[in-house]
């Protein structure tokens, strides 16, 4: 069934606007990646080729290609690797960076982990990713270049105003992690160059939360309280003394964790959740409808059985949202957000029902979201995980981009 119902979509899609006929096929590329390489990488190739001739302003269509890279990443890394080549390197977007990070896990993840080094080496492309590399990597000398790479990245970085601050994060957490496959003498200059970039360095407010009770809202002392592991293997007693008498928050974090990240990790092996992976959480924000199609995932995943219905009277709300003649969306329909909200709600009606959700596509009032739609509750039912993708709201009286 899932199979069937993409490369029906993808055939319907042939009568569509080619905007349509790009998303149908660049979607239909993951699902078919499972069942059909050969079928899933023309479809990316086809699906690329209409995108990149779309009559788009620049923004909107970095975006879509953005979002071609990440659908092709599993499907066919080499051409998502040539096309996200082919994007801007000004750019430098959060989006763009969880683009080049998806890329990177790909190769690594499929074997080919000499290409995700090249690509961590290219500073002029977005990318993260060194640490899955170097847990992949089974060569000492591919996990340092790993490492290597991640310096010069976080050197970068550093240098740039207003750099995203999880790019920087990294560097930190892969150090405290595996800083033991550095020479001592190499790691302790690698040590005295962090020391001196969290002192001096502009600090940021934040709120990180450790744990159950150890909470940050400074940058600087989040990332001292990451590299406590190695500032008490590599540092004298006065000499960690000292610094640590510099940041009360962290010296107070000490009581408990005493190594910080590492006494974490070893308390909560396996935390769950997505950003607990590494043992903190960011506060965030979003749209009030984001998070209520987020409560509903949330709900669906624990299995309650109202979930799918809940998910789909969100997106309803959404399409009144965007086709309110008195302020509509005029952007790409595609890219509103009740599209998005239909495609979130049948993938969960597939994941949850399988071949029985077909049905409920029906209740979905344009022709062209049931197309997508049928896609992503075909990937709900071969239980991928659930793509998110481009939304756009651009209204007459409030024009922004989600």
């Amino acid at each position: 069934m899932p199979a069937n119902l993409v490369k029906r979509a993808i055939e319907q899609s042939r009568n569509r606007e080619p905007i349509v006929r790009a998303m149908a096929l660049l979607r239909g590329t993951r699902v078919l990646a499972t069942v059909d390489r050969e079928a899933a990488t023309q479809a990316f190739s086809e699906g690329v080729a209409v995108a990149e001739g779309l009559s788009l302003d620049t923004g909107s269509l970095e975006l879509l290609l953005e979002e071609a890279v990440r659908l092709g990443a599993t499907a066919d890394p080499l051409a998502a690797i040539a096309l996200f080549r082919r994007l801007s390197p000004d750019d430098h977007r959060m989006g763009r960076s969880s683009t080049g990070t998806m890329l990177v896990q790909s190769l690594a993840q499929s074997g080919d982990v000499e290409t995700a080094v090249g690509l961590l080496e290219d500073l002029n492309f977005e990318t993260r990713g060194a640490e899955l590399v170097i847990h992949v990597a089974s060569d000492p000398a591919l996990q340092r270049r790993a490492m290597f790479a991640a310096r010069e990245r976080w050197r970068a970085l550093r240098k740039r105003p207003n750099s995203p601050n999880l790019g920087q994060d990294e560097y930190y957490h892969l150090f405290s992690q595996h800083w033991r496959k550095l020479e001592s003498l190499e790691a302790e200059t690698w040590l005295d160059e962090i020391l001196l970039a969290i002192e001096t360095d502009p600090d940021r407010s934040l709120r990180a939360r450790f744990g159950e009770r150890v909470e940050f809202y400074s940058m600087q002392d989040m990332h001292l309280f990451q590299l406590l592991n190695v500032l008490r293997a590599l540092k004298p007693p006065d000499r960690v003394s000292a610094i640590l008498h510099a940041h009360p928050a962290v010296t107070s974090a000490v009581e408990m964790y005493p190594l910080g990240l590492e006494s974490l990790t070893a308390q909560h092996p396996t935390p769950e959740g997505g950003p607990q992976g590494k043992g903190f959480v960011y506060a965030g924000s979003g749209s009030e409808g984001d998070r209520r199609l987020v409560a509903g995932m949330i709900a669906a995943h624990h299995g309650d059985p109202s979930a799918v219905q809940r998910l789909l009277a969100e997106a309803r709300h959404l399409y009144h949202v965007d086709t309110d003649t008195q302020d509509p969306n005029l952007a790409p329909r595609v890219f509103w957000p009740s599209c998005h909200g239909y495609k979130v709600a049948m993938h969960w009606a597939g994941d949850r029902l399988e071949k029985d959700a077909e049905p409920l596509l029906a209740e979905i009032p344009d022709p062209d979201f049931i197309l997508l739609a049928s896609i992503d509750l075909a990937a709900g039912a071969l239980h991928l995980p659930q793509h998110s993708g481009v939304r756009m709201s651009h209204h007459p009286k409030s024009t922004h981009r989600i």
